[in-house]
């Protein structure tokens, strides 16, 4: 078979295997979204270009709440490649495909987080004390977040460390920094974010500066890394403060209210701006694919006290 051939077969597979996978939702929704499944596929191989097989990953059923709600973690396929969505029109389309790809990447991750955190409370929060294999696992999340921890309970910055942060938040700086995931450093190194690296030859080069930017094998580790940065790096310590002040508090933790203390994310002295106008204007679209991915629910919700 030629190699143009076994493309075809392989995005016909895609195709039938999203179009299957939405056909229990809305007629409306299951047709623009078969639509989609197709533009994308379509993009993976403009030019001729092979696309990696794609390996279908192990499915995750833990029903996690996240700060909105509750989030069924899909099962994901692997994203090694984001696709050149300079190919698909500007505007509804070209957003639509975005978040198809992003949504549920960033919702897997923060059940990822929240499952953690579940795990801490829990434990942080019953008479019996410590198994030997939880303190090593206590001790293992510790090391992960930067957080001293003496063989005791668990710490309290280890818990205002191991925090969701909002879908809409994460979703529109994806949108800032890479244009709707058209830009050359997302497209080239699977980094949405816009996330540099300091190293001599690290990464990507951004062209005509001598900044250079990381690089991720796929696009849900590039959200992964975003949101460990945000988690635990002291340019967002503002940010962790704020977000821990109002779950002690019980209180919502919105994207705005967490925008708000994103002073060192750019050196842009609007950016902080340009982030809520992006979420105004696109909050309820990021929003109504949260709900309408089938897997996962987004609801309006408050913080138990921890």
């Amino acid at each position: 078979m030629s190699r143009s051939s076994s493309m075809f077969f392989l995005n016909r597979r895609i195709f039938e295997r999203l179009s299957s996978r939405w056909t229990s939702l809305a007629p409306t929704v299951a047709t623009r979204r078969r639509t989609l499944a197709l533009t994308l596929g379509l993009a993976l191989t403009w030019g001729g270009a092979s696309l990696s097989p794609v390996v279908q990953a192990a499915p995750t059923s833990q029903l996690a709440p996240t700060l909105h709600g509750e989030v069924q973690p899909p099962a994901l396929d692997p994203v090694d490649e984001l696709p050149d969505l300079r190919k698909v029109k500007a505007g509804p389309k070209r957003k639509a495909a975005f978040l198809e790809l992003v949504v549920p990447l960033v919702q897997a991750e923060n059940a990822r987080v929240q499952a953690d955190r579940n795990w801490l409370v829990g434990i942080e929060t019953r008479v019996n004390p410590l198994r030997e294999d939880e303190r090593r696992r206590l001790a293992a999340l510790c090391d992960d977040y930067g957080v001293a921890y003496d063989g005791g309970e668990v710490p309290r910055e280890l818990l205002a460390r191991v925090n969701t942060v909002p879908l809409e938040m994460v979703v529109i700086q994806a949108v800032e920094e890479s244009g709707w995931g058209t830009s050359r450093i997302a497209r080239q190194s699977n980094n949405v974010f816009g996330m540099r690296c300091f190293s001599d030859g690290c990464g990507i080069a951004q062209q005509g500066t001598s900044r250079r930017f990381q690089v991720f094998d796929t696009v849900r580790d590039g959200v992964h890394a975003y949101l460990h940065n945000l988690n635990t790096h002291r340019a967002y310590a503002q940010l962790r403060r704020e977000r821990n002040t109002l779950a002690l508090q019980g209180k919502s933790i919105s994207a705005e209210r967490l925008i708000g203390t994103l002073h060192n994310y750019s050196t842009s002295p609007d950016y902080q701006s340009q982030l809520l106008g992006l979420l105004q204007t696109n909050g309820d679209l990021i929003r109504r694919h949260g709900i309408e991915g089938g897997e996962g629910l987004v609801v309006a919700s408050r913080h138990r006290r921890v």
